[in-house]
């Protein structure tokens, strides 16, 4: 009995769970210094995938993007030779400008003999005229076909929209909308470029956005490619990918035409917001005066003169009646009450350096080239650029030019005309201190000063 209850006490003990013990091996713990790198590790690979992965969205979502990544196409624009004041001859016709003093060149009048002074000829011809009586169906049929040619510019026209967001106090945002006129100046497969004014009523910020209206009435969204602040031009930019199929069929290019060669009551048609800043507004007219050498910052123009009556709020573009633009309406430049515009030849430079994404630099001058009329007036020999006026806190004005300087290098280019000068500072892609070299007066002769002048953004 007693041998029982020991025996089964002992399996009792036995069985207890804790007397059972299983030995474990440690394992040795990574050091501080080994878990950091492997933790350095893993984010710069997280790092990675994260960049391509953002890479690969942002080039899907974002058209510009994929642009920038080929090749851009170079954008020019053909430069014009200075014919000013005389009309542009018709192909048939001959390019001489025949003399009011000498008879009329043969085959130009069939009647009467050769030989024959003009007033004779005059007679014969106003006699034809005479013959022929206007009626109020000519003056219609003359007004119809001026519409068919402002009508064929509109679908170059655009309306260009800026969108403002702005924090209001009391509701969480607002919005409110300004809008002008714009122009289609070229297109590429990938972009369509659209001048606008710079000092347009559009009131653009950080938070705007921006939309173009084509003549269809199609919208798409734009951006800024690029401005110029002194000359007033602004170039927006509208992805192809964005431009429906229907619409790319129905607009136009609109065509730059030469504008050296205007001439006084030439016909024109004026275009944009011409009849008081009122968008898609237009009017018909004829040049008045052409003058052809106008100082302006860092460049001499051509004016163009209507009969259109404009104000302040005017803009817009004027078309001859091929349909070629050939000035671009400045209301800082009224003559008294009447529209006066910039001729484009002398605009061209500028608009080719936008479409392609430049700028270039202000000097802040006006002058002239120093013709061989204006050496004989100074008494020298020297060629260059004349400075007749250095702007308030231009760049030229801060490094010390002065009114009579001859300016005759640029950065080591020498100089020789306006035109010169003016491409010298278009070259310029960023703001830089460059060496500008001129002659200046002293006593009877000139001596030569270097001026390290601090060039800004046009």
């Amino acid at each position: 009995m007693v041998s029982e209850s020991h025996s089964e006490d002992q399996d009792r003990q036995e069985n207890r769970p804790f007397i059972k013990e299983t030995v474990i091996t440690e394992e040795h713990k990574p050091s501080f210094g080994k878990k950091l790198w492997q933790t350095s590790l893993l984010a710069v690979c997280f790092g990675v995938i994260a960049a391509f992965a953002f890479h690969l969205v942002h080039t899907r979502l974002d058209p510009r993007q994929e642009e920038s990544s080929s090749v851009p196409e170079t954008i020019t624009f053909p430069d014009d030779t200075e014919t000013q004041g005389t009309p542009e001859a018709p192909e048939s016709a001959s390019s001489e400008r025949p003399d009011p003093s000498s008879a009329p060149p043969a085959g130009s009048y069939s009647g009467g003999e050769q030989g024959r002074p003009w007033s004779s000829w005059r007679e014969d011809v106003n006699a034809l005229i005479g013959a022929h009586s206007l009626e109020i169906k000519d003056y219609k049929q003359l007004y119809i076909q001026m519409n068919s040619v402002s009508s064929a510019a509109h679908r170059s026209m655009v309306t260009v929209t800026a969108t403002n967001r702005e924090d209001s106090l009391f509701q969480d945002e607002s919005s409110y909308d300004t809008q002008s006129f714009g122009v289609i100046v070229y297109s590429t497969e990938t972009e369509y470029l659209i001048l606008t004014p710079y000092s347009s009523t559009m009131q653009l910020s950080e938070n705007s956005s921006l939309s173009v209206t084509f003549a269809d009435l199609q919208t798409c969204d734009a951006y800024i490619k690029a401005t110029d602040g002194t000359a007033d031009l602004m170039l927006l930019a509208v992805s192809a990918e964005l431009v429906p199929e229907s619409t790319r069929s129905f607009i136009a290019v609109m065509r730059l035409g030469n504008s050296y060669g205007s001439y006084a009551g030439q016909p024109v048609i004026a275009m944009g917001a011409p009849v008081g800043g009122i968008i898609k507004s237009y009017n018909y007219g004829m040049l008045t005066f052409v003058n052809g050498s106008i100082a302006v910052p860092d460049n001499t123009v051509s004016l163009l003169y209507t009969n259109l009556i404009g104000n302040e709020a005017s803009r817009g573009f004027l078309i001859d009646l091929d349909g070629r633009l050939i000035g671009w309406i400045d209301p800082d430049l009224l003559g008294g009450c009447c529209l006066t515009a910039v001729g484009i030849s002398d605009l061209k430079n500028y608009i080719e350096n936008l479409s392609n994404g430049y700028f270039g630099c202000y000097l802040g001058i006006e002058g002239i080239t120093v013709t061989p009329e204006v050496q004989a007036q100074l008494g020298t020999e020297l060629v260059g650029v004349i400075v007749s006026r250095c702007l308030d806190g231009s760049p030229a004005s801060e490094a010390g030019l002065q009114r009579g300087d001859i300016i005759t290098a640029i950065g080591g280019t020498m100089i020789r005309s306006m035109n010169d000068l003016r491409s010298k500072l278009l070259s310029f892609t960023t703001e830089q201190t460059v060496t500008v070299t001129v002659q200046r007066l002293s006593g009877r002769t000139y001596r030569e000063i270097s001026y390290d002048v601090r060039l800004e953004r046009r």
